[in-house]
């Protein structure tokens, strides 16, 4: 029984290339094309960390910034205290878990120095519905340390900065026209991981926080968490329902310049580090430049023995194929064994104050592997045209004539 000709033509180019790729007494060529498979692996593996790394920072600071600012927050637009009606029509709409309102205020924090402080104000009641404290205390309260409303939580990096311990007495400063000063008990110590908002947060009772900046009645925000929704059909569902009295934002709403910068920065890094992917798969050019000079006499033997024009091209394209594959191949090995490694053994070099980290964050996405790899074998396959046609195109007798 006669084979069909697609599968003669792929078993012949499949022992073609393994010949070259595997000779039994090795060859000049076949290290070239080694050294080419090399050179697109480390390509592969340098921009698979790369990527790793900005996937990394992303998912922290997704992270973090939940934690701050809740997944969604709803502004009421007018300032009449409605809070019954706020909570239970959230609460109403499918996907939102839990509410809890917050107010915010600009004030200066007094203790071995001075610094400014945005003051939240949180309802101790229900505010772990939404925030789990227990993830970001350094140094919790004590159960009964709340019950006055003049405790303060401060964050970790203003804690370090005015040399506060949980127990201490703070003064703090608020007023624009009259200063006014009031004195608080330190009753705990937050860290977020966000460097700036540790520095210039602290915690304080809601109604109390409301009272001092004479905002009593007033209509406070709402933190909302979600549980079995997307963010997204949550925030459509709040506008539909609430858009006439209240405003709602995404946590990537509010922190949007920082997550577009990052983002911004992963795709510039990712087509300058291609450039690298570039120059290794332009290896392939000059590999079979060498191969069609090395192998003309067989192609010319080839193709006077009938050999077609097509399969003459596929034949050196499939070798720039296999640098291609091989290489992505083994790039993404390599890729895997650096990200592990700068994971677990790396120094903590990286100043919290600027990057936010001390360490660098990865996170490893198929979506970034399936491109990487996509994008190597492609240009491995473009650059592998031209040598291919150069072959293809070959006379048998001028290749013979001299032979």
């Amino acid at each position: 029984m006669q084979r069909p000709p697609s599968r003669s033509l792929f078993t012949g180019l499949f022992f073609l290339l393994k010949r070259y790729l595997f000779p039994r007494g090795g060859s000049l060529l076949t290290l070239a094309l080694w050294i080419s498979i090399g050179g697109v692996a480390l390509g592969v593996a340098q921009l698979m960390l790369v990527l790793s790394v900005m996937s990394g920072f992303l998912e922290f600071l997704q992270n973090k910034y939940t934690d701050i600012t809740s997944a969604l927050v709803v502004i009421p637009k007018g300032e009449r205290l409605q809070e019954e009606y706020f909570r239970k029509t959230l609460e109403k709409i499918p996907g939102i878990k839990a509410v809890t309102p917050f107010w915010l205020g600009q004030a200066m924090l007094v203790k071995n120095g001075v610094g400014g402080v945005t003051l939240e104000g949180i309802s101790l009641q229900d505010s772990d519905r939404v925030t789990d404290w227990s993830r970001i205390w350094v140094d919790p309260p004590e159960r009964n340390a709340a019950q006055s409303p003049r405790w303060i939580w401060v964050g970790k990096g203003l804690a370090d900065k005015l040399k506060i311990a949980k127990g201490d007495t703070v003064r703090v400063l608020m007023g624009r026209n009259r200063l006014q000063t009031e004195e608080f008990v330190v009753t705990a110590i937050t860290k977020f991981g966000i460097y700036e908002h540790d520095l210039r947060y602290a915690y304080v009772d809601l109604h109390e926080l409301q009272r001092l900046f004479q905002k009593v009645g007033s209509e406070p925000f709402y933190k909302v968490a979600l549980a079995g929704v997307s963010l997204d059909d949550a925030f459509e569902r709040v506008q539909e329902q609430m858009s006439k009295v209240a405003g709602a934002k995404r946590w990537s709403d509010i922190n949007q310049n920082i997550f577009k910068a990052v983002r911004h920065q992963k795709v510039m890094l990712f087509w300058v580090l291609d450039i690298v992917v570039a120059l290794a798969g332009m290896n392939v050019i000059n590999l079979l430049m060498m191969s069609t000079y090395q192998r003309k006499r067989d192609v010319a033997i080839l193709r006077a023995m009938g050999m077609r024009f097509k399969s003459i091209v596929l034949f050196f394209m499939a070798q720039g194929t296999v640098v291609g594959v091989l290489g992505v191949g083994v790039g993404i090995v390599l890729g895997f064994v650096l990200c592990w490694l700068v994971e677990h053994f790396q120094p903590a070099i990286l100043s919290e104050s600027i990057y936010n980290v001390s360490k660098l964050p990865l996170k490893v996405q198929m979506a970034d592997l399936a491109t990487i790899s996509v994008m190597a074998v492609g240009l491995c396959v473009l650059f592998s045209v031209i040598p291919a046609l150069k072959a293809a195109m070959s006379r048998p007798v001028q290749a013979l004539r001299y032979e």
